[in-house]
Order: structure tokens, then C-alpha cells, then sequence
């Protein structure tokens, strides 16, 4: 398209759009803020856009004009909201998730149990291994020996133990997870029960219950440990 520039006295060639009835959009050529007539090739004008003087926005490979003096703003973004403040029962209750996990976790990693030659072995506890060894109880009960079973160690092969040594494995990893699984229930009883979120972050997995928060069964089981 044919533009002659009102301050200029040659035509030049350009793509002419126009975006609103205030804006059109000039690419293809430098700004120019004079006003334009749109021309043919015969050279007749066919166009008059005299009052788009103001440059509206620069582009990168032309510009946008307006004829009612608004000028471009670039957007500016909004500031993010600030996380609301959690409630002190939403932090009581991340604190039990971290501390499920860190039950969970502490489980997981297994149990060293001393057998009957007096070696030390340790045995991971997996859910799977859980479960398996429920099954391995029921073999010690009916007095098989040589049972199968793997230590936590990946690189070893599974082995025979006695009857006697599977009762300790059996035995010694199941108190081992019931330990984990009441002192966790009754250290969130505990969590539960704190009145400030200074003292529920304080919470740490093994720390000592208060006396007021401990079941009979920990109590008991701590009476035996110590």
C-alpha cells in the first residue's frame, strides 16, 4: 500500500492495519507522527488519516498510531498474593504427616537382632517383608527348621535360619514395629494436643511423650527397654 507521510513529499510502501477505530498499525517503514494519506497506484488518494499523530506503541518491525492521544502501557503484573498464614490445626496436622513419615521411615530401615551364635544380622521391614514375616511366624510355629529368609542386605543371598533364630527375627521385628506404630499414635495424640505452633514445630520424632500422653502399652514397653 501507497502511504504519503504528511511531512514528506514521496510515497512509501507499507502494510497498513488498522487494529480500532483510534488505533491502525503501519509496518515496513520508520515511525512518522504526521498524519498519512493512503494512496493508489494511479496516485489518487483514497484515504485521509490526518489526526493519527500520536505514536501509540513502537513494534519491532513497525508502529502503531492513534488519533485520540492514548499511548500503549505495558501491562504491569500483579503482585502474588501472599500465602495466608496456616491455621495452628493446619500446622498440628503437617507435623503428624512429617511425623508419619518419619515413623514409617524408621520401620522400614529394619531391626538388628542378635541369633543364636551370638552374630548380629540386619533385617530391613518393607511392607512386603511385614506381611512375609507373618507367614514365617507361622512356620516356627509348627516347629520347622531350616526356613528361608534374606537379610536387608541386597548383595546376599537368602539363607536357612533354625526354628530358634527365625523366632527371634519374627519376634524381635514385629515388637520392633508395634513399638513404632503405638509410639507414633500416641505422639499424635500429643501433637494434637499443643496450644501454640512454636511448640508444635518443636515436635521431634523419638523425642519423650509427656507421661500424660503416653498409652499403658508404651508405658510398657518402655518399662521393658529400660
Amino acid at each position: 500500500m501507497n502511504i504519503l507521510f504528511l511531512n514528506q513529499s514521496e510515497t512509501v510502501a507499507a502494510t497498513v492495519k488498522k487494529l480500532s477505530v483510534h488505533l491502525i498499525e503501519i509496518t515496513g517503514t520508520e515511525p512518522n507522527t504526521s498524519g498519512f494519506h493512503l494512496l493508489n497506484n494511479a496516485g489518487n488518494v483514497f484515504g485521509k488519516y490526518d489526526g493519527f499523530t500520536t505514536l501509540y506503541r513502537e513494534l519491532e518491525d513497525g508502529f502503531i498510531l492513534s488519533d485520540d492521544g492514548s499511548v500503549y502501557v505495558e501491562p504491569v503484573e500483579p503482585e502474588p498474593m501472599p500465602a495466608p498464614e496456616p491455621t495452628l490445626d493446619e500446622v498440628k496436622e503437617a507435623k503428624v504427616a512429617e511425623m508419619n513419615k518419619a515413623q514409617q521411615d524408621a520401620i522400614q530401615s529394619g531391626v538388628d537382632v542378635t541369633l543364636s551364635d551370638g552374630s548380629t544380622e540386619h533385617f530391613s521391614l518393607t511392607e512386603r517383608d511385614q506381611t512375609s514375616l507373618v507367614g514365617l511366624q507361622a512356620q516356627v510355629a509348627i516347629g520347622a527348621e531350616n526356613i528361608p529368609w534374606h537379610t536387608s542386605d541386597e548383595d546376599e543371598h537368602c539363607k536357612f535360619y533354625s526354628n530358634a533364630d527365625m523366632a527371634k527375627i519374627t519376634s524381635s521385628a514385629l515388637s520392633y514395629v508395634t513399638w513404632h506404630v503405638t509410639y507414633f499414635r500416641d505422639l499424635r495424640i500429643y501433637i494434637r494436643s499443643l496450644e501454640s505452633k512454636e511448640d508444635v514445630e518443636k515436635v521431634t520424632y523419638g523425642m519423650d511423650i509427656p507421661e500424660a500422653y503416653q498409652s499403658e502399652p508404651l508405658k510398657a514397653m518402655m518399662a521393658q527397654k529400660s
